[in-house]
Protein backbone atom coordinates (compact mmCIF):
# COMPACT_ATOMS: atom_id res chain seq x y z
CA UNK A 1 0.00 0.00 0.00
CA UNK A 2 1.31 3.23 -0.68
CA UNK A 3 1.33 6.42 1.97
CA UNK A 4 1.56 10.15 1.76
CA UNK A 5 3.16 11.20 4.57
CA UNK A 6 1.68 14.48 5.93
CA UNK A 7 2.98 15.65 9.53
CA UNK A 8 1.71 13.41 11.85
CA UNK A 9 -0.71 11.77 9.08
CA UNK A 10 -0.75 8.48 6.76
CA UNK A 11 -2.87 9.45 3.97
CA UNK A 12 -3.72 5.94 1.55
CA UNK A 13 -3.31 6.56 -2.02
CA UNK A 14 -4.02 4.04 -4.78
CA UNK A 15 -1.45 0.84 -5.09
CA UNK A 16 -1.29 1.03 -8.68
CA UNK A 17 0.92 3.95 -10.83
CA UNK A 18 -1.48 4.79 -13.12
CA UNK A 19 -4.16 4.96 -10.52
CA UNK A 20 -1.90 7.39 -8.33
CA UNK A 21 -1.39 9.19 -11.59
CA UNK A 22 -5.12 9.60 -12.68
CA UNK A 23 -5.32 10.99 -8.97
CA UNK A 24 -3.15 13.60 -9.09
CA UNK A 25 -3.96 15.41 -12.45
CA UNK A 26 -7.82 15.09 -11.63
CA UNK A 27 -7.21 16.78 -8.63
CA UNK A 28 -4.77 19.24 -10.15
CA UNK A 29 -7.51 19.59 -12.56
CA UNK A 30 -9.99 20.18 -10.27
CA UNK A 31 -8.04 23.09 -8.27
CA UNK A 32 -8.44 24.86 -11.92
CA UNK A 33 -11.81 25.02 -11.02
CA UNK A 34 -11.44 26.99 -7.52
CA UNK A 35 -14.28 29.61 -7.69
CA UNK A 36 -16.68 26.44 -7.65
CA UNK A 37 -17.90 25.14 -4.15
CA UNK A 38 -15.94 22.00 -2.78
CA UNK A 39 -13.35 22.40 -5.29
CA UNK A 40 -10.70 24.87 -4.71
CA UNK A 41 -6.22 25.75 -4.34
CA UNK A 42 -6.48 22.85 -1.83
CA UNK A 43 -6.15 20.35 -4.41
CA UNK A 44 -3.88 21.70 -6.51
CA UNK A 45 -0.90 20.93 -3.45
CA UNK A 46 -2.55 17.59 -2.64
CA UNK A 47 -2.30 16.59 -6.48
CA UNK A 48 1.18 17.47 -6.84
CA UNK A 49 2.08 15.37 -2.97
CA UNK A 50 0.08 12.65 -4.87
CA UNK A 51 2.15 12.81 -7.63
CA UNK A 52 5.11 12.95 -6.13
CA UNK A 53 4.56 9.47 -4.99
CA UNK A 54 6.24 8.06 -8.35
CA UNK A 55 7.71 11.63 -9.93
CA UNK A 56 10.98 12.05 -9.25
CA UNK A 57 10.81 15.57 -10.91
CA UNK A 58 7.78 16.37 -8.88
CA UNK A 59 9.09 15.22 -5.66
CA UNK A 60 11.72 17.49 -5.69
CA UNK A 61 9.86 20.60 -6.51
CA UNK A 62 7.34 19.42 -3.64
CA UNK A 63 10.34 18.66 -1.16
CA UNK A 64 12.30 22.45 -2.57
CA UNK A 65 9.18 24.47 -1.62
CA UNK A 66 8.99 22.40 1.61
CA UNK A 67 11.91 23.69 2.61
CA UNK A 68 11.69 27.23 1.86
CA UNK A 69 8.55 27.50 3.58
CA UNK A 70 9.50 26.19 6.26
CA UNK A 71 12.95 28.05 6.49
CA UNK A 72 10.59 31.16 5.96
CA UNK A 73 8.02 30.42 8.92
CA UNK A 74 10.79 29.71 10.99
CA UNK A 75 12.28 33.16 9.95
CA UNK A 76 8.91 34.98 10.74
CA UNK A 77 8.91 33.34 14.29
CA UNK A 78 12.43 34.21 15.10
CA UNK A 79 11.58 37.80 14.20
CA UNK A 80 8.04 38.07 16.15
CA UNK A 81 9.69 37.28 18.88
CA UNK A 82 13.10 39.86 18.76
CA UNK A 83 10.53 42.65 18.17
CA UNK A 84 8.81 43.84 21.39
CA UNK A 85 5.24 44.60 21.80
CA UNK A 86 3.49 47.82 21.22
CA UNK A 87 4.55 50.32 24.04
CA UNK A 88 1.44 52.21 26.08
CA UNK A 89 1.34 55.02 27.87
Amino acid sequence: MSYIRIGAYKIRVPRSKAGRTALGSVLIAGGAFWWLPLLGLWMVPAGLAVLSVDSPRVRRFRRRNEVKTLRWWREQRKRARKEPGPKFG
